[in-house]
């Protein structure tokens, strides 16, 4: 990635500002004053501007616990955007993987790699993502059964390929889909008569929940290059 540009994204100032900055000699490569705005520079050089370190990570990726009641937004709208729960410093440069209505709880991630967003939304790439939900009446146990063969029409023209179910007690259950349609879960359940009344998501991918309601963290450089693996795209530098 090119130095202006990775100053950019860390919201330094404007890729303008950034040139600028670069050009009076207050930025530091490895230890080294430099003035070449396009030189490339990978995740493991050290940035400095001003004498202070400018975090380096290989494209930010974060998971974040998202409370009921905000939305999937970059900004308020009508409910309270879930960016609020994320430092200002990073509004500017990550991008929220799918959504989850402004009434269902849980892991959401955000990331500043556009590509890897778009992959992850991809239904041909399979990514499992797993729910906790409470329906309105007893739940069938040929429901499971019903779910896992799958191909079922849910209006629109739209079909759930699969799902797997897993019923823990009358009224609550965990379910996995694979494909992330538009309001996917609510649809299938309300094919067969159910109301949604409460939906919390505790896995995608590989991840798990693990961090308490409207906090989030940093993936490590692990969990980040396993998720690249799982849509295909190299780990490592920046892309």
């Amino acid at each position: 990635m090119r130095l202006d540009r990775f100053l950019a994204n860390k919201s330094i100032g404007t890729r303008k500002t950034c040139k600028q900055i670069i050009n009076k000699m207050r930025v530091k490569v490895n230890g080294v004053v430099t003035t070449k705005n396009d030189m490339n520079i990978t995740s493991s050089d050290i940035i400095e501007v001003d004498d202070k370190v400018i975090e380096n990570d290989p494209y930010l990726t974060i998971l974040l616990n998202k409370p009921s009641g905000y939305i999937c937004s970059t900004k308020d709208e009508g409910y309270i955007s879930v960016m609020k729960l994320i430092p200002k410093m990073y509004h500017k440069t990550l991008r929220i993987v799918g959504r989850l209505d402004v009434d269902t709880s849980g892991l959401l991630l955000l990331t500043d790699n556009g590509i890897l967003n778009a992959r992850l939304n991809l239904p041909k790439y399979h990514i499992p993502k797993k729910y906790l939900v409470r329906v309105n009446h007893l739940l069938k146990e040929e429901l499971v059964e019903i779910f896992k063969v799958g191909n079922i029409d849910i209006g629109r023209g739209e079909k759930v390929t699969t799902a797997l179910l897993k019923i823990i007690d009358p009224y609550n259950c965990e379910i996995t889909i694979f494909e992330g349609k538009y309001h996917e879960i609510k649809r299938l359940f309300g094919k067969y008569h159910y109301d949604v009344i409460s939906l919390k998501r505790i896995e995608y991918d590989f991840l798990q929940l693990d961090v308490e309601e409207g906090k989030y963290r940093k993936l490590t450089k692990e969990e980040y290059n396993r998720l690249l693996e799982d849509v295909k795209l190299n780990s490592g530098e920046y892309q």
